[in-house]
């Protein structure tokens, strides 16, 4: 069988790449199974075209990882290229620069062909306002103590940088957009949202 190339980038938010001395990287096929499992001697593989960095199988966050990282941390990991079977394949990267997760991407290789993923590894504060519904749905479906909620509520914001009038703003326009909805989940959602808007009232701009 004829393999591919799969060409994985890191990028900073303003598109450059992103140096750092270790990297986690998520390679699974769009069914779900991960590049590790079924075709395992990419780490081998790997080890002999980076031979001055370490690579060995991980896993972070129940996903099953490639571990690649500099021995004198060094930031020198920005791009690592991987010999594929052709097939369709979802890729993603946890780095320690940060320590955040990359955005996913989607690509499909075929047979002596070279694919190439770009993964832009976002701010710690884009992070933060991302967890603010999750973080509502929970908190709500758990019945923690309002109070608790609310001083974790307000820690997000802050270290989110977030302006409270237009998260105030948000809130209510996302609410009412899933009110239209007809989506299995979107009442849990829009409980989750009326919950944290009526906690958001309460801080001061």
């Amino acid at each position: 069988m004829s393999y591919g190339k799969l060409n994985i980038w890191l990028r900073n938010m303003d598109c450059s790449p992103k140096n750092v001395w270790k990297a986690e990287l998520v390679v699974k096929t769009c069914g779900g199974d991960y590049l590790v499992d079924f075709n395992p001697d990419i780490i081998e593989k790997l080890q002999r075209a980076y031979p001055h960095l370490r690579v060995e199988r991980g896993s972070r966050d129940g996903e099953t990882t490639i571990r690649i990282w500099s021995p004198d941390y060094v930031q020198e990991i920005k791009h690592v290229e991987v010999d594929v079977p052709p097939g369709c394949y979802i890729v993603r990267a946890w780095v320690c620069w940060g320590n955040l997760w990359t955005d996913r991407s989607m690509a499909i290789v075929k047979c002596g062909d070279d694919a190439c993923v770009n993964l832009i590894v976002p701010r710690a504060d884009n992070c933060i306002r991302n967890v603010l519904i999750p973080f509502g749905v929970e908190a709500l479906e758990m019945k923690l103590m309002e109070d608790e909620v609310q001083i974790a509520l307000n820690m997000l914001i802050a270290t989110g940088k977030m302006r409270v009038d237009i998260l105030r703003n948000e809130i209510t326009s996302l609410a009412e957009e899933l009110k239209e909805s007809k989506a299995e989940d979107a009442s849990r959602y829009i409980k989750a949202l009326e919950y944290i808007e009526q906690l958001v009232k309460g801080i001061k701009s």
